[in-house]
């Protein structure tokens, strides 16, 4: 049964966990010495594999870092820098690493999936991603499921 009329290409949520802490919840096999994690000025992107997905999760985010002023951040605490970083929304795609090739859809039970691991609200969208311009109109909303962080059923709104 297809719940979607079209097929999903990216997922969008608003979740400030820690890449290490998302990644040991969506790929718990994952330990921080194996997580392929990197950075840039802006950016922060890891590659998640998935048990039963045959392509690699891109999940990246602005980091939040960038929004820090030169003068606080070389005079603050790391606890104080970490209050004062405010990452960016998660977005996660699809990615076949042995080709470098993007993957079109992603499987319909992946969102379900995210928000049952991260517990938070995750946003599908029907076409690619592009950092430049702003999200298109979103498909569905995925809620978590009240009282039941391991339930498979779908909870979806449209918006």
């Amino acid at each position: 049964m297809t719940l979607f009329a079209k097929p999903i290409v990216y997922l969008k949520t608003n979740c400030n966990l820690d890449f290490t802490d998302i990644a040991s919840r969506l790929a718990p096999d994952t330990t921080p010495d194996s997580l392929e994690h990197d950075s840039e000025n802006v950016y922060e992107w890891m590659w998640l594999n998935i048990e039963d997905v045959p392509f690699a999760l891109n999940v990246s985010r602005e980091h939040g870092w960038a929004d820090l002023d030169d003068e606080v951040e070389s005079t603050a605490s790391l606890e104080e820098l970490k209050a004062l970083v405010k990452p960016g929304a998660v977005y996660m795609s699809g990615w076949e690493r042995s080709t470098d090739s993007y993957i079109n859809e992603l499987p319909e039970w992946l969102a379900q999936f995210v928000v049952d691991r991260l517990q938070t609200d995750v946003i599908v969208y029907n076409g690619r991603i592009n950092v430049e311009i702003p999200d298109s109109e979103p498909a569905f909303v995925v809620h978590p499921q009240p009282g039941n962080a391991n339930n498979n059923a779908v909870n979806v709104s449209r918006r």
